[in-house]
């Protein structure tokens, strides 16, 4: 019982400034959702630099919506994979909620940012540009898009066409996001404080090779795991000191939330699926690598 006690008084502190920070969220998702997509869609050569900082906006879906521009190839493999590297999915409003560990976001979302703007713009320099499905001129670009994200719902099943309506995007939603993301962190804190009581904390690092070289390849694999809850846990570890700086950016680097099942769902070239993800775990796994190595 004090170990239930003991979790929900921690993660209740964080419920407030939780919610705060969700409905500031859905707010700029449903004020701004189109027009990043549209933007997306026409900024040419710079797709890469542009994906890296919509994709660092703590939203559940474009990760989604990035998948589904790429599979009707309006968007560059590296643009889709600079989106993948710079989402942090549940990880910054859940950091954002932790008083302690504030000084780590603004450092976390610019190092995310950079990895994914230099990989981006590699991709796109080596792989030869694919030409689009459907040609953009004459056609209604909003329709189609909008058609397919429809086609995949977000984390919360909520439509990601930006035609929800106001009241479901601005209260309905941010509340059950808040509520899933709270009751999500409180499992995970009575779970951790049994493994702890368990094992005892000075057991739990080493097991996840904290310290090690190869803690960030460990993360790298838990962030590749296509759930809106895989990030949420990389940042309870980051807050528990289990994972490394290092690990934490190689894990959420990795962690694309749903936007990894869209793609294996829709692309029918299973090689260049497989390309994509082979280059976002290298990427996550190197870039953890060697922040761990300088910090």
């Amino acid at each position: 019982m004090d170990l239930v006690l003991d979790a929900l008084t921690d993660t209740g502190k964080l419920l407030p400034l939780l919610a705060i920070v969700y409905f500031i969220v859905s707010f700029l998702e449903y004020r701004y959702d189109d027009r990043m997509k549209h933007f997306m869609v026409h900024i040419g050569s710079l797709g890469p630099v542009a994906g890296a900082l919509l994709g660092c906006v703590p939203q559940c879906g474009f990760s989604v919506i990035a998948s589904a521009l790429y599979v009707k190839r309006f968007i560059s493999t590296g643009t889709l994979l600079a989106v993948f590297l710079s989402t942090s999915d549940e990880a910054i409003p859940v950091l954002l909620s932790m008083p302690e560990k504030l000084s780590a976001v603004g450092l976390l979302i610019a190092i995310k940012v950079v990895i994914a703007i230099i990989a981006g713009v590699a991709i796109d320099a080596i792989v030869k540009p694919r030409l689009p499905v459907v040609e953009l001129d004459g056609i209604c670009v909003h329709g189609a898009l909008g058609e397919e994200a429809n086609g995949h719902p977000g984390c919360c099943a909520h439509g990601l066409s930006g035609t929800q309506s106001k009241i479901n995007a601005l209260l309905v939603h941010p509340l059950l996001h808040t509520a899933k993301i709270f009751l999500f962190l409180l499992v995970l804190s009575i779970l951790f404080n049994f493994i702890v009581s368990r094992i005892g904390e000075a057991r739990l690092a080493p097991l996840l090779l904290n310290g090690t070289a190869f803690q960030p390849c460990i993360a790298a694999l838990i962030g590749l795991i296509p759930s809106c809850f895989t990030s949420v846990l990389l940042a309870e570890l980051f807050a528990k000191g289990v994972l490394s700086f290092g690990s934490l950016v190689a894990g959420l680097c990795a962690a694309s939330g749903l936007g990894i099942l869209v793609l294996i769902k829709e692309n029918k070239d299973l090689k260049n699926t497989l390309f994509v993800i082979g280059s976002l775990v290298a990427v996550s796994i190197t870039a953890g690598i060697i922040i761990q190595l300088i910090r």
